[in-house]
């Protein structure tokens, strides 16, 4: 009988020091192996020209987001380089669509600026990377895209 609640009390020990351990922050490698995530953000601040219709953005040539004019959209993704473009219509990205190539930092986040150049016969847009100043400057008059999808 002495033994058994020895055994018990072992267990019980045993118990409370692992649980501790997991509190504490104490991981193994298995839950240190994830990722932190970064963020790509798309600013639109077009003007009057295009500014009733969606622009489809596309990170890796996937589809993102329909961002309205005066609107930005975050997107949380791995780190390391991306490539993102913007188009006219349609959820598949063109072969004829700018891209742009980014580069995502863990934990942080990089600003796209979508550009909308007007000309006489063709309207081209396109993506630029912007500072966190100039974004910060521009979204202060934007309003998130909770539409996106």
């Amino acid at each position: 009988m002495k033994n058994l609640k020895f055994i018990l009390l072992a267990f019980l020990i045993s118990c409370l020091t692992f649980t501790y351990g997991q509190e504490s922050g104490e991981s193994s490698s298995s839950e240190s192996s994830t990722s932190e995530t970064g963020t790509i953000c798309f600013i639109r601040k077009t003007g009057f020209f295009g500014s009733a219709s969606a622009f489809k953005t596309f990170i890796d040539e996937k589809f993102v987001c329909k961002l309205n004019n005066k609107r930005y959209s975050m997107h949380e993704v791995s780190p390391g380089s991306h490539i993102v473009s913007v188009q006219f219509g349609g959820k598949k990205s063109k072969k004829k669509a700018e891209k742009f190539q980014v580069n995502v930092e863990p934990g942080k986040i990089t600003y796209v600026q979508v550009i909308m150049e007007t000309g006489a016969l063709v309207n081209n847009i396109y993506c630029e990377e912007v500072t966190e100043n100039t974004a910060t400057r521009k979204m202060k008059f934007l309003k998130p895209d909770k539409k996106c999808k």
